[in-house]
């Protein structure tokens, strides 16, 4: 009787054993997590924010591209070249991922550098720019600032890119103490070519110009140029003896 009584005891102290060693590492992993997980701060304003590690998502989430061509089809990608100007003593001008001065700085302009206009914020308040990072632009359209995209686009040339306040960009020629007021931004623009065929040109040039109608309303544009029409005889007989093509170009 004493041995059967001595063995259930010791299976008592295993189990109870057993259980505070389990409870021991559940208790430790809550503290782990708990040291793991970002804490709310107060700010200075007595605001509560989150910690850092909850910061940097938003920052990337100001990210915008600089786009190019607001003017259209027919002018520069870029509106024209500006420079730094303004700046506070011994300053420099913060270049940012997006229009915004919660985005992260990337980098820095000193006072007269001169940069590629390019693109704004709705407000106005910021300016898209191209510009290089040896203080200079290219004589030869290195940055391809000057040539035509056709619609609005975001730039792909091998120029650098950012966001500045506009307070501090003037256009070339401009009285520096003058900030720079950005023009209202074009509507985007766009174009296709379009084709008619018909047996003679009137009747081609007339469903040329009903393709093309037809299109660019149900791509929700308004047309603001059906382009030089050019029609010439097919040497076909039938309904196909002439064709007439042209560029339409339409914005929304």
């Amino acid at each position: 009787m004493n041995k059967l009584v001595v063995g259930l005891l010791v299976v008592v102290m295993l189990l109870l054993g057993a259980v505070m060693y389990l409870l021991g590492n559940r208790h430790g992993a809550i503290e782990s997590n708990a040291r793991d997980t970002p804490t709310a701060v107060a700010s200075e304003g007595g605001e509560v924010r989150p910690a850092e590690a909850d910061v940097k998502p938003q920052a990337t989430d100001l990210r915008q591209a600089v786009r190019v061509g607001i003017d259209g089809p027919h002018a520069d990608a870029c509106r024209g070249v500006g420079s730094v100007a303004n700046l506070p003593a011994n300053d420099t001008l913060s270049v940012r991922e997006g229009p915004n001065a919660k985005a992260r700085r990337i980098d820095s302009l000193k006072d007269d550098a001169p940069v590629y206009i390019c693109d704004q914020s709705a407000d106005g308040k910021w300016i898209g720019i191209v510009y290089q990072a040896n203080g200079y632009l290219p004589t030869d359209d290195k940055c391809r600032a000057e040539e035509n995209v056709g619609s609005v686009r975001p730039y792909e040339g091998p120029c650098l890119t950012g966001w500045v306040s506009a307070k501090y960009v003037v256009p070339r020629g401009q009285d520096s103490d003058e900030p720079y007021v950005p023009e209202p931004a074009a509507s985007s623009r766009y174009i296709f070519d379009a084709e008619g065929f018909g047996s003679s040109e009137v009747v081609a040039a007339n469903y040329l110009y009903l393709k093309g109608d037809r299109r660019a309303k149900e791509e929700g544009g308004t047309v603001v140029d059906r382009g030089k029409r050019t029609c010439n005889s097919t040497g076909q007989g039938g309904e196909k003896a002439w064709v007439c093509r042209t560029t339409y170009t339409y914005e929304k």
